[in-house]
Protein backbone atom coordinates (compact mmCIF):
# COMPACT_ATOMS: atom_id res chain seq x y z
CA UNK A 1 0.00 0.00 0.00
CA UNK A 2 1.57 3.54 -1.26
CA UNK A 3 1.85 6.23 1.25
CA UNK A 4 -0.10 8.85 0.57
CA UNK A 5 -0.23 13.24 1.15
CA UNK A 6 -3.62 12.27 3.08
CA UNK A 7 -1.82 9.34 5.01
CA UNK A 8 0.84 11.71 5.84
CA UNK A 9 -0.94 14.39 7.50
CA UNK A 10 -3.70 12.73 8.78
CA UNK A 11 -0.50 11.47 10.75
CA UNK A 12 0.99 14.50 11.55
CA UNK A 13 -2.19 16.53 12.35
CA UNK A 14 -2.72 13.96 15.71
CA UNK A 15 0.48 15.77 17.51
CA UNK A 16 -0.89 19.49 16.26
CA UNK A 17 -1.31 20.17 19.97
CA UNK A 18 1.45 19.42 21.38
CA UNK A 19 3.76 22.20 18.78
CA UNK A 20 5.32 24.76 20.08
CA UNK A 21 7.84 25.94 17.86
CA UNK A 22 8.48 26.02 14.01
CA UNK A 23 11.53 25.72 12.21
CA UNK A 24 13.49 25.59 8.39
CA UNK A 25 17.36 25.24 8.40
CA UNK A 26 19.19 24.41 5.11
CA UNK A 27 22.54 22.27 4.50
CA UNK A 28 24.96 22.36 2.36
CA UNK A 29 23.71 20.01 -0.50
CA UNK A 30 22.66 21.46 -3.65
CA UNK A 31 20.86 19.46 -5.92
CA UNK A 32 21.23 22.17 -9.09
CA UNK A 33 22.31 19.93 -12.38
CA UNK A 34 22.79 16.78 -10.35
CA UNK A 35 21.48 12.93 -11.75
CA UNK A 36 18.57 11.65 -9.68
CA UNK A 37 20.88 9.30 -7.94
CA UNK A 38 23.24 12.11 -7.29
CA UNK A 39 20.07 13.98 -5.27
CA UNK A 40 19.29 10.69 -3.66
CA UNK A 41 22.94 10.24 -1.89
CA UNK A 42 23.15 13.76 -1.49
CA UNK A 43 19.39 13.31 0.65
CA UNK A 44 20.91 10.37 2.92
CA UNK A 45 23.68 12.16 3.53
CA UNK A 46 21.47 15.24 4.51
CA UNK A 47 19.48 12.82 6.65
CA UNK A 48 22.05 11.03 8.65
CA UNK A 49 23.66 14.67 9.44
CA UNK A 50 20.38 15.55 10.62
CA UNK A 51 20.04 12.41 13.02
CA UNK A 52 23.07 13.73 14.63
CA UNK A 53 21.44 16.99 15.12
CA UNK A 54 18.26 15.65 16.11
CA UNK A 55 20.77 13.52 19.13
CA UNK A 56 22.66 16.66 19.66
CA UNK A 57 19.27 18.88 20.20
CA UNK A 58 17.90 16.10 22.62
CA UNK A 59 21.04 16.06 24.66
CA UNK A 60 21.47 19.83 24.57
CA UNK A 61 17.77 20.30 26.12
CA UNK A 62 17.26 17.49 27.99
CA UNK A 63 21.32 15.84 29.12
CA UNK A 64 21.70 12.08 29.77
CA UNK A 65 18.12 11.81 30.11
CA UNK A 66 17.46 12.20 26.72
CA UNK A 67 18.87 8.79 25.82
CA UNK A 68 17.91 6.71 29.08
CA UNK A 69 14.44 7.96 28.82
CA UNK A 70 13.72 8.92 25.35
CA UNK A 71 10.39 8.60 25.50
CA UNK A 72 9.87 11.19 28.01
CA UNK A 73 12.70 13.65 28.00
CA UNK A 74 13.21 14.33 23.96
CA UNK A 75 11.52 17.18 22.11
CA UNK A 76 8.92 16.42 19.63
CA UNK A 77 10.27 16.64 16.83
CA UNK A 78 8.53 16.93 12.84
CA UNK A 79 10.48 16.90 10.00
CA UNK A 80 10.29 17.28 6.12
CA UNK A 81 12.76 17.44 3.87
CA UNK A 82 12.94 18.98 0.70
CA UNK A 83 14.58 20.35 -2.29
CA UNK A 84 15.77 16.59 -2.91
CA UNK A 85 14.41 17.36 -7.00
CA UNK A 86 17.02 17.88 -9.39
CA UNK A 87 16.51 20.31 -11.95
CA UNK A 88 18.30 22.48 -14.32
CA UNK A 89 16.39 25.38 -13.85
CA UNK A 90 16.91 26.14 -10.44
CA UNK A 91 19.47 26.03 -7.60
CA UNK A 92 17.92 24.14 -5.12
CA UNK A 93 18.94 23.71 -1.71
CA UNK A 94 18.17 20.54 0.61
CA UNK A 95 16.46 21.81 3.39
CA UNK A 96 14.56 20.76 6.71
CA UNK A 97 11.51 21.80 8.30
CA UNK A 98 10.21 21.30 11.78
CA UNK A 99 7.80 21.45 13.91
CA UNK A 100 8.63 21.15 17.48
CA UNK A 101 7.32 20.46 21.16
CA UNK A 102 8.03 19.53 24.23
CA UNK A 103 10.79 21.97 24.72
CA UNK A 104 11.56 23.00 28.36
CA UNK A 105 9.68 25.64 29.69
CA UNK A 106 12.65 27.25 30.97
CA UNK A 107 14.10 27.62 27.65
CA UNK A 108 12.82 30.88 25.40
CA UNK A 109 12.64 31.53 21.59
CA UNK A 110 15.67 33.28 21.25
CA UNK A 111 17.19 30.67 23.84
CA UNK A 112 16.39 28.26 21.74
CA UNK A 113 17.13 29.50 18.85
CA UNK A 114 20.83 29.55 19.83
CA UNK A 115 20.97 25.68 20.43
CA UNK A 116 18.78 24.86 17.68
CA UNK A 117 21.94 26.83 15.38
CA UNK A 118 24.34 25.53 17.91
CA UNK A 119 23.37 21.99 17.24
CA UNK A 120 22.51 22.35 13.34
CA UNK A 121 25.92 24.26 12.73
CA UNK A 122 28.18 23.49 15.27
CA UNK A 123 27.65 20.21 15.60
CA UNK A 124 25.85 18.79 12.99
CA UNK A 125 28.22 20.75 10.52
CA UNK A 126 25.38 21.70 8.40
CA UNK A 127 24.68 25.53 7.10
CA UNK A 128 24.19 28.44 9.16
CA UNK A 129 22.05 30.22 5.87
CA UNK A 130 18.48 29.69 6.19
CA UNK A 131 18.19 29.03 10.13
CA UNK A 132 14.26 30.12 10.91
CA UNK A 133 13.18 29.62 14.00
CA UNK A 134 10.08 30.99 15.79
CA UNK A 135 7.16 30.22 18.39
CA UNK A 136 4.06 28.37 16.69
CA UNK A 137 0.89 29.99 16.71
CA UNK A 138 -1.43 27.20 17.58
CA UNK A 139 -4.28 28.17 15.16
CA UNK A 140 -2.00 27.95 12.49
CA UNK A 141 -0.37 24.63 13.24
CA UNK A 142 -2.83 22.58 10.66
CA UNK A 143 -1.39 25.06 7.75
CA UNK A 144 2.30 24.62 9.22
CA UNK A 145 2.14 20.84 8.77
CA UNK A 146 0.47 21.20 5.34
CA UNK A 147 3.22 23.61 4.51
CA UNK A 148 5.76 21.59 5.20
CA UNK A 149 4.44 18.53 3.37
CA UNK A 150 3.78 20.31 0.01
CA UNK A 151 6.14 18.47 -2.05
CA UNK A 152 4.17 15.14 -1.11
CA UNK A 153 1.14 17.12 -3.16
CA UNK A 154 3.69 16.60 -6.04
CA UNK A 155 3.73 12.96 -5.44
CA UNK A 156 7.28 13.20 -3.50
CA UNK A 157 6.10 11.44 -0.39
CA UNK A 158 9.09 10.71 0.80
CA UNK A 159 9.15 14.92 2.37
CA UNK A 160 8.10 13.24 5.50
CA UNK A 161 11.30 12.44 7.19
CA UNK A 162 10.31 9.81 8.91
CA UNK A 163 13.59 8.74 10.26
CA UNK A 164 14.12 11.99 11.79
CA UNK A 165 10.61 12.38 13.29
CA UNK A 166 10.49 11.99 16.98
CA UNK A 167 7.95 11.33 19.32
CA UNK A 168 8.00 11.64 23.03
CA UNK A 169 4.95 9.62 23.74
CA UNK A 170 5.41 9.83 27.40
CA UNK A 171 6.11 12.93 27.83
CA UNK A 172 2.64 14.10 25.91
CA UNK A 173 0.43 11.70 27.35
CA UNK A 174 1.15 13.87 30.41
CA UNK A 175 -0.30 16.47 28.96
Amino acid sequence: MDTTVTDIRNFLHTQQQHITHWAVAHTHFHTYNCTHLEAERMAELARAKCRFFRRCFSQFLYGAKAHRKPLQYQPLILASIEGVHTSTQAAHTIHFNFALGNIPTTINAAELFEVFTHCWVDKAKLSSKGIWLQKAQSHHNTQWLNYITKEAEKGYTDTWDFENTQIPYVALAAD
